[in-house]
């Protein structure tokens, strides 16, 4: 197991067709090993990559959210899973479980509103500006929902 590791190109963000990784199924296999170090780094360079291989990583969508919420794992292996997840799900087009599992994630793997904007990478961008308007989609559900409570309260004579 460990010689897979040790083949997958680092990504370095260069032209180099060569250092592109053209499929995750062996990463996607290493998510049921019992190795929490495996697991780990599994998840750590299915992030890298997961922008380019979403359509392959979406089959394992269940895997990802269970280990996101698996408390025997370690706290950062559990937010590389959800920052995992939330690419694919921003991907399918599904901005509400993006956001979710973004914020699970937390700034250092997913969701950060500032560095995200600034970084100018396209993909980056998109990612950011749909979670935001996930996010204040989810705002005004919850204002209008809430307003809609209290007319209803005062109809009623409250």
């Amino acid at each position: 197991m460990t010689s897979l590791i040790t083949t997958i190109p680092p990504n370095n963000h260069n032209n180099n067709n060569n250092n592109k990784m053209t499929s995750a199924t062996g990463l996607l296999s290493m998510l049921t090993e019992p190795d929490p170090i495996l697991v780990h780094a599994a998840l750590t360079r299915l992030l890298k990559v997961v922008d380019t291989l979403w359509h392959e990583v979406a089959r394992s969508l269940p895997d990802l959210e269970s280990l996101s919420e698996d408390t025997s794992l370690p706290e950062t292996t559990r937010k590389i899973a959800a920052a995992v997840a939330s690419r694919v799900y921003f991907h399918l087009e599904e901005p509400g479980q993006a956001l979710r599992l973004a914020l699970e994630s937390g700034a250092e793997y997913g969701f950060d509103v500032v560095n995200g904007l600034k970084k100018g990478e396209v993909r980056e961008r998109a990612y950011v500006e749909c979670l935001v308007g996930a996010a204040v989609e989810e705002y005004i559900k919850r204002k209008r929902d809430m307003y809609d409570s209290m007319a209803l309260f005062k109809e009623g004579g409250g």
